[in-house]
Parts: C-alpha cells; sequence; structure tokens
C-alpha cells in the first residue's frame, strides 16, 4: 500500500512540473527560446534582440532608397522580388538648367471621364533592383565583366533628347553607356561611374527609356550591384523577346515606321494628325498586348496601350525631326502621353483616349496644361518636361477633321418586278 501511494506521489509531481514547463514556454520567451536551442542545436534569437547581419559593414551606413542589403553570390543569380513605387527625383540629381516651369496640379483633383477609365491602368513604371553585393560576388564581377560599349563621342540633341539634357554629368556618362550597350544587345556591363547613388542610375536608365523608342526591346527594369563602400560595380540590362531575333525585328519595326511616315504630308503640323490617325486606325488597346510598352505593339502589333501608341507617335516624329516627348504620369492610374513641340510652342497630345475603336476624335489632341489640368499629371522626370502653352496649332478645326463613316444598316430586300415579254 506504501508503495502504491509513493508511486501517485512521483507521478503527481511529473505533472506538476510538466505545467510548470508548459506555462514556461508558453508565457516567457527566454524559456522557449532556450528550449527551442537545446532541441534544434541552433541559436534562436530573442523577440526583442536583433539578428546580426553577416554583411553588415560597421562604419559605413547607406541611406539610399534603391540599395538593398547585401547578397550571397547564390542568391544574386535569383530574380529579386522588391516592391518599388516610382519615388519623387531628387533636385540635387539633375542638371542645374532643367525646366521648372509646368505647374503640377494635386492628385486629388484629377478627374477620369467614364469613357475613359477603360484606357488607363496599361503603363508599368521602370522598375531598379539594386543590390548591395557581397565581397565574393564583387570580386567575381570584377574578374568576368567589362564595361561593354561606353558611349563615348555620342551626342544627343537637348530639342530632340529632353531627358538626357535633365541629367547631372555622372548621369549623362551612365545614360551614353547604357544606351550604347542597348544598341549592341550587350545586357551585363561594368558600370563607367562608380561614385553614383541608386536615383541617379534610376534616373539615366528612365532617361534612356524615354528618349528612345527606337529601343523597342529594352525591358521596363533594370538591376545593379554595388559594393559595400557604396560604389556601384555592376549593371544589367534586360529585352525582351522581339531582341532574340533582332535583325527580322528591327526590319518589321521600321518598315511599319517608315509605311505610316511616307503616308503623311511633309508640313510637321499636317504630318502630326496624318500620324495621330493612322495610329488610332491601326490599333487598339488592349492590355492583353504583346510588347504592349513598347513603339512596335503599336507601329507592328495592332495592339497597345498608352505607352505603345506614346512611344510610336514619339517615334514617327522623331523621323521627319519634329521634337516629340514621351511623357508619363497619372491619369486616375500610371498613363503615358505625348508632349509635341510645333513652332516653338508646346502641346500635350493623347492617342491612347483619342482612339474611339472604331475611329477616332480629336478630343485630347494639342491641349495645354490647363486643358489638362484635371485629368493628366506628370510624375518623375516628365515634370521637368517644358510646360504646354501653345495656341498657334490648338486643337483641330472643323474643316480638318475628316467625317468618320459610319456603317449604314442593311436595307431589306424589295420586292422585286419583273417584266416578261410575251411573243
Amino acid at each position: 500500500m506504501n508503495v502504491f501511494w509513493k508511486i501517485i506521489k512521483i507521478l503527481a509531481a511529473i505533472l506538476a512540473l510538466l505545467l510548470i514547463c508548459i506555462g514556461l514556454y508558453t508565457f516567457v520567451p527566454s524559456f522557449k527560446n532556450g528550449l527551442d536551442s537545446l532541441v534544434t542545436g541552433k541559436k534562436v534569437a530573442a523577440d526583442d534582440e536583433e539578428e546580426p547581419s553577416s554583411d553588415a559593414d560597421p562604419g559605413t551606413e547607406y541611406s539610399d532608397p534603391y540599395v538593398q542589403p547585401a547578397q550571397s553570390s547564390e542568391e544574386t543569380e535569383e530574380k529579386s522580388d522588391v516592391t518599388y513605387v516610382e519615388p519623387e527625383t531628387p533636385r540635387e540629381y539633375l542638371s542645374s538648367d532643367i525646366d521648372n516651369g509646368y505647374v503640377s496640379p494635386s492628385q486629388e483633383e484629377i478627374f477620369i471621364p467614364d469613357e475613359m477609365k477603360l484606357r488607363i491602368g496599361g503603363l508599368e513604371s521602370i522598375t531598379p533592383d539594386i543590390k548591395k553585393l557581397s565581397d565574393e560576388r564583387a570580386k567575381e564581377l570584377e574578374e568576368e565583366l567589362d564595361y561593354g560599349d561606353v558611349g563615348d563621342g555620342l551626342e544627343f540633341d537637348p530639342l530632340m533628347y529632353p531627358y538626357y539634357r535633365m541629367l547631372d554629368d555622372q548621369s549623362k556618362h551612365l545614360y551614353r553607356q547604357i544606351y550604347a550597350n542597348a544598341c549592341i544587345l550587350k545586357d551585363h556591363f561594368k558600370a563607367v561611374e562608380t561614385n553614383v547613388t541608386g536615383t541617379q542610375l534610376n534616373n539615366a536608365f528612365i532617361a534612356v527609356f524615354n528618349d528612345h523608342p527606337e529601343l523597342f526591346y529594352l525591358d521596363t527594369k533594370f538591376s545593379a550591384g554595388y559594393r559595400k563602400n557604396g560604389n556601384c560595380l555592376e549593371i544589367r540590362e534586360y529585352y525582351n523577346s522581339l531582341a532574340g531575333n533582332i535583325e527580322e525585328t528591327r526590319a518589321q519595326f521600321e518598315a511599319a515606321a517608315q509605311s505610316v511616315k511616307n503616308a503623311a504630308p511633309s508640313s510637321p503640323e499636317e504630318y502630326e494628325k496624318a500620324v495621330h490617325d493612322s495610329l488610332t486606325e491601326m490599333n487598339e488597346y488592349s492590355l492583353a498586348a504583346p510588347y504592349n510598352q513598347s513603339a512596335y505593339s503599336a507601329l507592328a502589333g495592332g495592339s497597345t496601350v498608352c505607352a505603345g501608341y506614346s512611344r510610336a507617335f514619339q517615334y514617327v516624329m522623331q523621323l521627319a525631326g519634329i521634337p516629340c516627348y514621351y511623357c508619363s504620369g497619372y491619369a486616375g492610374e500610371s498613363h503615358a502621353w505625348n508632349i509635341i513641340c510645333l513652332d516653338d510652342e508646346f502641346y500635350n497630345v493623347d492617342v491612347t483616349w483619342d482612339d474611339t475603336d472604331p475611329g477616332h476624335n480629336y478630343d485630347w489632341y494639342n491641349k495645354t496644361d490647363a486643358d489638362y489640368a484635371t485629368t493628366h499629371m506628370r510624375k518623375n522626370l516628365s515634370v521637368y518636361l517644358p510646360p504646354c502653352n501653345g495656341t498657334k496649332y490648338a486643337g483641330v478645326n472643323e474643316e480638318q477633321q475628316e467625317p468618320i463613316e459610319e456603317e449604314q444598316p442593311e436595307e431589306p430586300p424589295q420586292d422585286r418586278v419583273y417584266l416578261i415579254q410575251v411573243f
């Protein structure tokens, strides 16, 4: 009998100890971490402790919002999953003589007409993926990469290529290198400028993309790697699948652009109208259109979104030597349109919103910033494009508008009367 009660007491003590351990594990984090480490053999950081980073560089602090933490050599080969929100462009990283004449409306003032709500949201922002490199990966890249074509000797007319003019000298150097390597489809190279911020690099890539619609195979993203000391080491460009057969696709692209150009009158204002009309007739708005961020989609594809309309319009204008700019911003969602220069006056043109499928109108053609103030708002580098206050070629006169032929309903069959000649 005594043995029985001794066993009961031992079991009760074990049960009490077990309940105490469960309580400590549940409510005392340090006890939980210690027990977990005992079981797994690994150290587990307490909730209020910060786990140290093996790649941390004491003495160097990074405030650049573009530069992500250092990666191992294996991790840098994987695609980044960094969420990017288009930032405001810091003024100190741009040229001292940029245009500040544009007065931006507030986003709260923007109102989108119901009929236009199906023609917004197709624009993809430039997406940078910029990381801080581990020492091992930086050493590998130093040995593997060269500079490619650095673009020395290239010049860009500031009236035709306004985004290049906006940049500071270091960003212009990067612009020339990015552009030159894109022309030869070199996708990975050492940065010709190293002591640059992620913002400067991002500005240079945006400027190349916005100035050069002929690079229809250039994707809307890029990546770069920075050393721990803050110096830029590598740049990677990405190309869409059109680059895989570049001779054929470039020939298709140029032939389509020349066909539109050759069919247009020679005077700049009539040429602009003819190109506007051709692009609206050639295309249907579709978010599912292949390559819809490029001019190729609108010139050779038959369907596109705002980016494709705008970049195609820009390129065919450039072929005629007419300054025409790609402008990105906000119109209910991310949106793109154009700014064109005629007789030293600037106008807004939104080919996307003028395409009525079928036919077209001129509701958004050659308008001032005041006309666009309630529907369009420039963002990022586009705020430094010239203000639009032109009056000489504003809109289209009624006599210039070609009547849109409407399909006539088929008339019902008429009873036929047959004359029979009797001999």
